[in-house]
């Protein structure tokens, strides 16, 4: 059962150059399915999507320097909004190397 009383939230800027593409969507998502316990939310302006949906997450259209909020909450929310935070503050979110 997700605890919706502990929400946490961070607002971040997407500094890929290339924005949130295909790669580095997935890449979210694969990090957010890593806590299946922990529901994810991501906004930019007034649109909010499923941070465990690819298709959501790609329906932002991020480019660089988006502002996104993140909001989660869970088992693992806080570990889940590190890593988020980093990989969305990372100039290459997407790529390992």
């Amino acid at each position: 059962m997700i605890d919706r009383q502990h929400v946490l939230e961070a607002d971040v800027i997407v500094k890929d150059p290339e924005g949130i593409h295909l790669r580095n969507a997935a890449a979210l998502v694969r990090a957010a399915a890593k806590f299946p316990k922990a529901e994810l939310l991501i906004s930019k302006g007034n649109h909010e999507v499923n941070g465990k949906s690819i298709m959501g997450v790609l329906t932002l259209l991020a480019e660089h320097g988006s502002r996104l909020h993140l909001r989660v909450r869970g088992e693992g929310a806080e570990t889940l909004l590190e890593i988020l935070v980093a990989m969305l503050h990372s100039e290459q979110s997407g790529t390992n190397g």
